[in-house]
């Protein structure tokens, strides 16, 4: 079985270094090379505030959070002290990918409630994968040390990719 894995990891580094080698000289046949992405973040919205009602989340935040707040929704950062899942049917409809920003990936809703407020919605919108390896791998910091399981029961891993102006850890496969 290590043996295995091995003798694959190898001809997957080999298949690698022969593609690296190739496309720095021949960008293949439409000339198509990869692009850095957007400097996006992961960002939540909780019902009924959409990324229409919220507009573009502000750098400042880390952790960017669009929230009804007493007035109308705005963003804050999400810095959640409780939650409390809550059956579906106390939500209501749930929210699909129209709630997210464009540039974004819906990755799903959960009904419940924060901080003991009443139930709602909470919709993920993350950025879309990466497709530029980061040109110093080194630029991603220390690799976590986290088992990546993947959708399809895989196991997948982590590989350091470029964005606009960092390098990051991202999975390699959803």
């Amino acid at each position: 079985m290590r043996r295995g894995l091995f003798l694959f990891l190898l001809s997957a580094v080999g298949l690698a270094s022969a593609c690296e080698s190739t496309s720095k000289t021949n960008p293949g046949p439409q000339g198509i090379h990869p692009q850095p992405q957007p400097n996006r973040r992961p960002v939540t919205f909780t019902a009924p505030c959409t990324a229409t009602a919220c507009g573009e989340a502000p750098e400042a935040i880390a952790s960017p959070s669009c929230k009804p707040l007493p007035a109308d929704c705005g963003w804050t950062d999400n810095s959640s002290v409780s939650f409390r899942q809550c059956a579906d049917s106390e939500c209501g409809v749930a929210p699909t990918s129209e709630v997210c920003p464009s540039g974004t990936l819906f990755r799903g809703n959960t009904c419940g409630s924060e901080n003991e407020a009443p139930c709602a919605w909470n919709t993920a919108c993350v950025p879309p994968p990466s497709t530029t390896p980061c040109p110093a791998p080194e630029g991603c910091g220390p690799k976590p040390e986290i088992g990546v399981i993947c959708q399809d029961g895989g196991i997948g891993g982590l590989e350091c990719m470029q964005f606009d102006s960092r390098c990051d850890w991202q999975r390699t496969c959803d």
